[in-house]
């Protein structure tokens, strides 16, 4: 009897402990709208309530049923999160993401009540209605890393949303406020850890206004291509140049040329100059082996 005990109690402590580390974040799906009209624009926000805890990492999915709405865009520019290791991407009815945040977020302080923090943007996602019926936006159980020096794990429960499209004409836009200014910062480097120590393009765009759409990169002959940081590169050499343009979610794009290495002409000086000193010897190889035949003839 005293053993079952134990085993009860150790049996509730392990899932409490499960539990609380589950529970330590809260992830929410939110929207103003209540109702929905046909060939309307909603967006759905991410939120995220730290609890408590500081998180420099979160990664994870939200996933809508694509039969009653279309997908229009992701919008990033008042989000928590300023790196993107995979960048929101939609694969068929679901977002995918990774998103660090290097000083950590431990929520939303009130300026009129310091104590109090709450949650704040992830991801705002934007759709348009097409059909009449119910939809519904939902999470995958969310992993997310502490700023505790060791990377603690922890995850959260998935959140849930839904909404009823009726059978009436609501031609509402979301309209984006302004056209915005995209930036672009990148460099070239390479790190064991990555690719194995290959050059690697390294990159950050954004902009605080509107969000980017998307960044795509030419790289010397090779067509345009859509890519995400960080990006490995085709020429190991560095003899391409690179064109690297960002647009943002009003249509305004901004390019950056990264040039190519020079060539070391003095190796190819080089190189030249043993090749014909090969042909040289090579000749007067073949002329002394030729030599005391020719002597004997005459």
């Amino acid at each position: 009897m005293k053993n079952k005990f134990y085993l009860i109690l150790i049996f509730i402590l392990f899932n409490l402990l499960i539990t609380s580390r589950v529970l330590a974040v809260n992830l929410t799906l939110e929207s103003p709208q209540s109702s929905l009209g046909l060939n309307q624009q909603f967006y759905v926000d991410l939120r995220l309530d730290p609890q408590g805890q500081e998180i420099n990492l979160i990664k994870g999915q939200v996933s809508f049923n694509d039969e009653f709405i279309s997908f229009i865009r992701i919008e990033n520019n008042k989000s928590i999160v300023s790196l993107w290791p995979e960048e929101p991407t939609v694969v068929k009815n679901a977002i995918n993401f990774a998103g660090a945040i290097p000083n950590g977020f431990a929520g939303l302080i009130d300026p009129f009540n310091p104590s109090f923090k709450s949650s704040d943007l992830i991801l705002r996602l934007v759709f348009e209605t097409k059909k009449v019926g119910h939809i519904d936006f939902s999470t995958t159980p969310f992993y997310l890393n502490l700023n505790d020096g060791l990377g603690t794990e922890i995850k959260a429960l998935p959140a849930y949303l839904s909404f009823d499209i009726s059978n009436f004409i609501n031609k509402q836009i979301y309209e984006l406020v302004g056209e915005g200014s995209p930036e672009l910062e990148a460099y070239i480097t390479r790190d064991p850890n990555i690719y194995n120590n290959k050059y690697i393009l390294v990159f950050r765009a954004y902009d605080k206004q509107v969000g980017i759409r998307s960044v795509i990169l030419k790289e010397g002959w090779h067509s345009w291509q859509k890519v995400s940081s960080p990006y490995l590169l085709k020429n190991q050499a560095r003899h391409n140049d690179i064109n690297l343009q960002a647009t943002n979610n009003a249509g305004v794009s901004i390019v950056m040329k990264i040039d190519k290495l020079p060539y070391n002409w003095l190796w190819l000086v080089i190189i030249l100059i043993l090749f014909i000193l090969i042909l040289i010897l090579r000749k007067r190889l073949v002329q002394s082996k030729n030599w005391p035949k020719n002597n004997l003839n005459t």
